[in-house]
């Protein structure tokens, strides 16, 4: 029978507001808080499957460093690909290649089921528009999949052939994930760096259409309830706080220092999430 309680972290999608991610673990672990297991979809997905590769504070740096030298390119490639895709009618703007450069630098493991510790990963089933989660794959085509924003990057198949793209355009917040893994005594703490559909003031280009329609999609979308004694720990960047276009990385310094800020807040409210010393 099994009696130890397990930490569950939820990494949410958010685009570049997915640093925050990186302040939020690193004020957990720096309070003794390592993941069992991590459920997580969009960029949540690309933080979380660096953190499981090798779970320490050490390897949070790292992310830190990683996300100081973000910038649109680095998922996107050259703009000018843009313009040779459109010219080709091909169903997206920018390939994955980039992403998949970034992928094979950020995680040393081929298959989801070989990192440190275990993650699902959270896309979207573009035939039926529901969320699909993925233990086991090709970690390239699964995070590629994770983080495809439709029209922007390409769908890709998977087990079956069928099309994936972003997990946020049926749950940014890949709740349903964590069903079938949580068990009475779990604490799931839920890293949300969601941009809230009021943050978008203005419309200038399509992609900011395009995350307008989504956001208002996944918007008052009902919640599962998970099993009873599950208890969730909700750390929640400030959705007042705008950080612009999906692609921005201007302000990723302050997104970390955000993120540390609200999860340092929930420990303090909650001194029983601490692990036991010694």
């Amino acid at each position: 029978m099994r009696t130890a309680r397990r930490n569950i972290f939820v990494l949410s999608g958010g685009g570049s507001r997915g640093a925050g991610q990186v302040g939020m673990l690193r004020a957990l672990l720096a309070a003794g808080l390592l993941p069992d297991q991590v459920v997580a979809g969009s960029v949540g997905s690309l933080n979380g499957c660096y953190l499981a590769a090798d779970p320490s504070a050490a390897r949070v740096e790292q992310l830190a460093e990683v996300w100081a030298s973000m910038q649109a390119s680095t998922l996107t490639g050259a703009r000018r690909t843009m313009v040779a895709n459109l010219a080709t009618l091909r169903p997206y703007l920018f390939s994955n290649r980039a992403l998949r450069q970034l992928i094979a630098s950020l995680v040393p493991n081929h298959r989801l089921e070989d990192l440190a510790v275990p993650v699902r990963i959270a896309t979207t089933d573009l035939l039926t528009g529901l969320p699909a989660h993925h233990d086991t794959g090709y970690l390239p085509d699964v995070l590629c999949a994770s983080a495809a924003l439709p029209g922007l990057l390409p769908p890709v198949r998977l087990r079956g052939g069928r099309a994936h793209v972003d997990a946020g355009v049926a749950e940014n917040v890949p709740m349903s994930g964590v069903h079938g893994l949580a068990a009475p005594g779990d604490r799931v703490w839920v890293l949300d760096v969601t941009k809230s559909p009021r943050e978008l003031r203005s419309l200038r280009t399509p992609i900011d259409v395009l995350v307008a329609a989504l956001a208002g999609s996944i918007t008052n979308r009902p919640t599962l309830a998970l099993p009873a004694g599950v208890e969730v720990v909700h750390v929640k960047l400030d959705e007042r706080f705008d950080c612009g276009p999906v692609f921005d990385f201007s302000h990723t310094r302050t997104l970390i220092e955000m993120g540390e800020a609200v999860a340092a807040q929930a420990l303090a409210a909650d001194p029983g999430a601490l692990p036991l010393a010694g």
